[in-house]
């Protein structure tokens, strides 16, 4: 693969897609020298574009939260803008399935070692969104006197994110890296989600 007179565009998004396949298959965030290696391609030419292997993962994380974004923004707007229970949930099966098909971005984001990137707030800023998007339908389900209480719409927003993610991150830890969870745990995992966001209308 060659990227002479391509622009750094391409080499960007290449080596961002070749970091999260990498990332999925071993685990671990791979080197600027084994992206290099994964797209044929000498260091340096990696190294004219990224800075370090810090700047690389970040801008491979960032683009793959920007899929997420348009992810859960496509479904709900496909989705009677007048039920927002039925937009929500759209936005949770969203969000699942963006987990399942990025899984490497999924745990590194909440892993021990690369959990400090939540706090980068540039590379976040697009799951933040989603978040918004979501206490936004709960507001509007609370207003149509769809829910049973008064919470606070960022606190249930927390409480299904966090249900989300705690039966992800669990599903995925009990597989080898790259091996995504089974029909039946996706099935067992969207069932308890609805079942809790039923727990939550009036």
């Amino acid at each position: 693969m060659t990227y002479q007179n391509r622009g750094s565009r391409n080499l960007c998004t290449d080596a961002t897609s070749a970091f999260r396949k990498l990332l999925t298959k071993t685990g671990r965030p791979p080197s600027l020298d084994e992206v290099a290696a994964a797209l044929e391609i000498p260091p340096e030419t990696l190294a004219s574009v990224f800075r370090n292997e810090a700047h690389l993962m970040e801008m491979a994380i960032e683009s793959a939260l920007l899929r997420l974004h348009d992810r859960c923004i496509r479904a709900t707007t496909v989705i009677d803008g007048a039920d927002p229970m039925a937009q929500l949930k759209a936005l949770a099966d969203s969000y699942i399935d963006w987990a399942i098909d990025h899984p490497g971005v999924f745990l590194a984001l909440h892993s021990p070692t690369l959990g400090a990137l939540r706090k980068n707030a540039r590379v976040t800023r697009f799951e933040q969104a989603v978040i918004a998007l979501m206490q936004r339908l709960i507001a509007r389900a609370q207003q149509d006197g769809l829910l049973a209480g008064r919470d606070d719409p960022g606190m249930l927003a927390e409480l299904i994110r966090s249900f989300i993610c705690g039966a992800l991150h669990k599903a995925m830890l009990e597989r080898l890296p790259g091996e995504k969870p089974g029909p039946g745990d996706l099935a067992e995992m969207r069932e308890n989600l609805r079942l809790l966001l039923q727990r939550l209308t009036a």
